[in-house]
């Protein structure tokens, strides 16, 4: 059981990797337009249509395709105003807790972003000025928000199979590890 957890979390680790790529990608693809557009704007007085549209459309893709590395990495926005619970066997049950109620949460948003994908396939919901269709970028915020939520699914499973551990010691052994494994091949 825990190998095949292992190999699940180096491929899911591999799928986070690939989806925070393509979040870089999009975000270089935000500079270079926003670039464009001020040079157009100021210099040669005539600004790129529909910036405004691609900005929207890359500021989403980029919060969404970064979902599953930080999932995947466990980097939350962390407050800790009690470090005792994150020891022992109480920083185990709160890490279960917070894993299963952070895989409802995923896959709660994941079926809402779905509904709304699936009705701007239907109407054929385009963007007002470059007439984008919404559904393909919908789609694939809904595709990273469901993997967000297998990762969660993958690191509760981890973390049932180690008792006494919270997720944060499970994750920093297998980044660990992983360092270690890459640093011998």
């Amino acid at each position: 059981m825990k190998s095949t957890l292992a190999t699940l979390e180096r491929l899911t680790d591999s799928v986070s990797l690939f989806a925070a790529n393509v979040a870089a990608m999009i975000l270089l693809f935000l500079v270079a337009i926003t670039c464009i557009d001020v040079v157009g704007r100021y210099i040669f007085n005539s600004p790129l249509v529909g910036t405004v549209e691609m900005v929207e459309i890359s500021m989403g893709a980029i919060t969404f395709f970064s979902f599953p590395l930080m999932f995947s990495r466990h980097d939350h926005i962390i407050v800790d105003l009690i470090p005792h619970f994150k020891r022992g066997y109480l920083g185990w049950i709160t890490s279960i807790v917070f894993l299963a109620v952070t895989f409802y949460i995923a896959l709660k948003l994941g079926s809402r972003v779905f509904d709304y994908a699936t009705r701007a396939l239907e109407d054929g919901d385009v963007t007002e000025y470059l007439n984008i269709p919404r559904y393909p970028v919908v789609g694939f915020i809904t595709a990273m928000i469901f993997t967000a939520a297998a990762i969660s699914l993958l690191k509760l499973l981890v973390v049932l199979t180690n008792p006494g551990n919270s997720v944060e010691s499970v994750v920093e052994e297998n980044l660990g590890s992983n360092s270690i494994e890459e640093a011998e091949s």
